[in-house]
C-alpha cells in the first residue's frame, strides 16, 4: 500500500523477509545442576518436601503445593526404576526432518517412591501393542563417556536425552492400578 512520505512523495512500504534463527542460554538453578550430575553419574536426583514428604524428580526447588522452598537438604537419590503410568502410541507422518518411520510410545514413568511422573519418556525393548499402564520399567543410560546435559533446561522440566535413551521393562510383574492411579499425566 502506498503511503505519503513527510514530503508528501509517495513512496511503497518495505518489506522485508528473512528466517532467524535464535539460541537462548540460561545458567541452570542449582537444583538444576544438582539434578545434571546426578545423570553424568547415572543417577536420578530428586528432592522431598520437608512439609508434605511428596518427592520431585526432577527437584523444582519449592514445592508447588506447599509453597515450601527446598534446598539441597531435602534432595536424594532415587531409583531409575518405575512404573509405566500412562503412555501414548505415535504413529509417525511422512514430513521434512522426520526421522522416526515406525510407531513408537511416549509414557509418563512414575519412578519408585516418587509422587511426580516423568512425561515424555521413550519405552523401547517391547513391541509398542504390548506397552500398558502397569508395566515395570528401568532407565536405559548411556555409557559414562557419552552422557551429555544435551537439551538440559529450567523450562519445562529437565530433559534426559543426553543421558538416558529411554526406559525398557524389567521383567517384574506388573503393578497394580492402585500403584500409579492418580499419576497418569
Amino acid at each position: 500500500m502506498p503511503t505519503v512520505a513527510d514530503d508528501n512523495v509517495v513512496a511503497e512500504d518495505l518489506v522485508m523477509e528473512q528466517k532467524v534463527t535464535l539460541h537462548y542460554s540460561e545458567p541452570l538453578p542449582p537444583n538444576f545442576v544438582r539434578f545434571g550430575e546426578g545423570l553424568l553419574a547415572g543417577k536420578f536426583i530428586g528432592a522431598r518436601c520437608p512439609s508434605c514428604g511428596r518427592v520431585y524428580v526432577p527437584d523444582r526447588g519449592y514445592c508447588p503445593l506447599c509453597a515450601v522452598m527446598m534446598s539441597a537438604a531435602d534432595e536424594l537419590e532415587v531409583d531409575d526404576k518405575g512404573v509405566v503410568a500412562s503412555y501414548t502410541v505415535i504413529t509417525p507422518v511422512n514430513y521434512y526432518g522426520q526421522t522416526k518411520t515406525e510407531p513408537f510410545v511416549f509414557a509418563s514413568i512414575l519412578l519408585d517412591d516418587t509422587t511426580t511422573v516423568m512425561r515424555g519418556q521413550d519405552i523401547t525393548g517391547i513391541p509398542t501393542e504390548q506397552v500398558h499402564a502397569g508395566l515395570r520399567v528401568a532407565a536405559v543410560w548411556l555409557p559414562p563417556e557419552e552422557r551429555s546435559l544435551e537439551g538440559i533446561s529450567a523450562r519445562g522440566g529437565a530433559s534426559l536425552e543426553g543421558s538416558v535413551t529411554s526406559f525398557a521393562p524389567t521383567g517384574e510383574p506388573d503393578l497394580s492400578e492402585d500403584a500409579y492411579r492418580g499419576y497418569e499425566f
